[in-house]
């Protein structure tokens, strides 16, 4: 039986849209350093691109294109990327249907956060009043690996007490989140929210067992969606 959903932080809990926007107007603004003429039109096509070859990393992956494969190069634009990131991180914004979404999901099952988000998550979550519907603080500051690699998901069910067939994951890709979810034979949900909305599986093995359009509903839809595979 199901007993235990794992949600992602960024993109089901966390509305990732100005972090994306800071990426794009940062990334262009390396890119053009060296090609003048590059558009954020161009950024957004080169991580449509990303998604679709399912690269953990969209930014790394565009970086790496536009250098020409020039290695000095791109490790410079990284560097630079991430101290843009880390002197103006993107603030954490909660989707407002989560409000009611965490609640109403903690009545039916046990709730662990399953992101590559840290501690400071819980401080939004705690200013909504929502960190107790969790049943732990576990965080990506809690394992040395992450996401994809599907020994991630296995950790945070052993380190909630459940085993993994017990598990949903709750996310918005499919190669970071339903792929491995589904290679610890968790159930799995994707939904289409930001950037990665239009992800498609590439085989029936990364087909989610659930697809929603929003977060809005996920409680229920969830649970009829699993009462009805345990009937």
């Amino acid at each position: 039986m199901r007993s235990t959903v794992l949600l992602d932080a960024g993109g089901v809990l966390l509305d990732e849209s100005e972090h994306e926007e800071h990426v794009c107007r940062t990334v262009v603004q390396l890119i053009r350093s060296a090609e003048s003429s590059y558009t954020r039109e161009q950024y957004w096509r080169d991580t449509a691109e990303a998604i679709t070859r399912f690269c953990p990393s969209t930014p790394r992956y565009v970086l790496w294109k536009r250098s020409d494969h020039d290695r000095t190069r791109f490790e410079l634009w990284w560097t630079r990327l991430r101290d843009a990131l880390h002197e103006r991180p993107a603030e954490l914004r909660l989707f407002p249907e989560m409000v009611a979404e965490i609640p109403a999901l903690a009545d039916r099952f046990r709730v662990v956060m399953a992101g590559q988000y840290g501690e400071a998550v819980y401080d939004l979550l705690t200013a909504h009043h929502l960190d107790r519907y969790f049943a732990n603080r576990l965080s990506q500051d809690d394992f040395p690996i992450t996401k994809p690699d599907p020994r991630y998901l296995a950790l945070i069910a052993e380190a909630s007490g459940v085993p993994t067939a017990a598990c949903i994951m709750v996310g918005d890709r499919i190669d970071k989140d339903v792929i491995p979810a589904k290679q610890n034979g968790m159930g799995t949900v994707f939904v289409r929210t930001g950037i990665y909305r239009d992800q498609e599986p590439r085989t029936p093995e990364e087909t989610p067992d659930l697809v929603l359009q929003s977060c809005h509903g996920l409680s229920a839809e969830v649970a009829a969606r699993w009462r009805r595979q345990e009937v």
